[in-house]
């Protein structure tokens, strides 16, 4: 299937190609592009890294970090947890940002107005430790950082539903300590928030639900021709407690339906009477939402709210 749909992404591609640039010309590019490029994929460990995470690639430029209003984002602090990687045996260093629910940000609004930054901090510690709304932990796909202009798109849609939303860069992304991202370094990372985000919430008496959405990479989808080491299916088959939804849209080119079916088929074939219920959500190719726009779909307000709800 990925085959396939590489090919017929190709062709055209490559008779634009042929018309602008000459037939022999594009020939060359095209035998490279098929011939060769899938023998470094598979031989050379460097390059399936450096396609998997695309870490290299980091838009828009000269992004503010401390300032999440300067990417569009209102009611939002940046900080950073800072501890030490078993897997690089180093420090590693994490950008973060936090953003308010509506409700709370139009109550809290004044208080982004000063220049107390620490103030500012140990209020939004407070409505976090103290939500009465679930907190989302985003886990991003490959490439750019938490200020890519699709994602901030979807903060700005939970900020909507009145959640609380943490967003963080693995390492080598953003802000974050510049090392070459990993299976081992990013499950890493994705687990220090965690634990730091229940250990703050743990401080509450009414605990908060946590629900994790991840994109992309962020769900460690078992893609790239089998050489991708994250393996999902695997992993929430074993997790029959934790209640599952799946979105995807039919238009998707980069992780094609098919995939995302496949996921929730394994996961559903794993759980038995009793167990956490596994939903999938399709959405129509006409929509199109491809890969990077389900954040806009009509209908999301609603199987976003029934799926917290059910499960709360």
């Amino acid at each position: 299937m990925l085959k396939t749909q590489w090919i017929l992404t190709c062709v055209p591609l490559y008779t634009i190609l042929g018309l602008i640039l000459g037939a022999s010309i594009s020939a060359g590019i095209f035998v490279f592009h098929v011939a060769v490029v899938p023998l470094i994929f598979k031989y050379s460990k460097t390059f399936r890294r450096s396609l998997i995470f695309a870490n290299f690639v980091q838009w828009p430029l000269s992004i503010d970090f401390n300032d999440p209003s300067s990417s569009g984002i209102d009611g939002a602090r940046n900080f950073y947890l800072e501890y030490q990687s078993k897997t690089n045996s180093c420090p590693v260093r994490l950008g973060i940002w936090h953003i308010l629910p509506k409700t709370t940000y139009e109550r809290m609004k004044g208080s982004f107005e000063g220049d107390d930054d620490e103030q500012l901090n140990e209020l939004m510690d407070e409505e976090l430790t103290n939500s009465k709304t679930p907190v989302i932990l985003y886990c991003h796909g490959n490439s750019n950082s938490r200020a890519a202009w699709h994602r901030i798109q979807l903060y700005k849609f939970f900020q909507q539903m009145d959640f609380h939303t943490i967003a963080f860069d693995y390492r080598g992304y953003g802000d974050s300590t510049n090392l070459n991202p990993s299976e081992g370094g990013v499950v890493e990372d994705s687990l220090i928030v965690y634990d730091w985000l229940v250990t703050t919430l743990d401080k509450s008496e009414a605990k908060p639900p946590i629900y994790v959405w991840g994109h992309s990479l962020g769900i460690k989808f078992n893609i790239c021709f089998c050489y991708h080491a994250f393996v999902s299916d695997v992993h929430l088959s074993r997790a029959t407690s934790l209640p599952v939804l799946v979105l995807h849209a039919k238009d998707d080119v980069i992780v094609p339906y098919v995939v995302g079916h496949k996921l929730y088929k394994s996961i559903l074939e794993s759980r038995r009477a009793g167990d956490a219920a596994v939903t999938l959500h399709a959405y129509d190719s006409k929509l199109n939402l491809g890969h990077k726009w389900i954040c806009t779909a009509p209908d999301l307000p609603r199987v976003v709210r029934n799926f917290v709800e059910t499960h709360r």
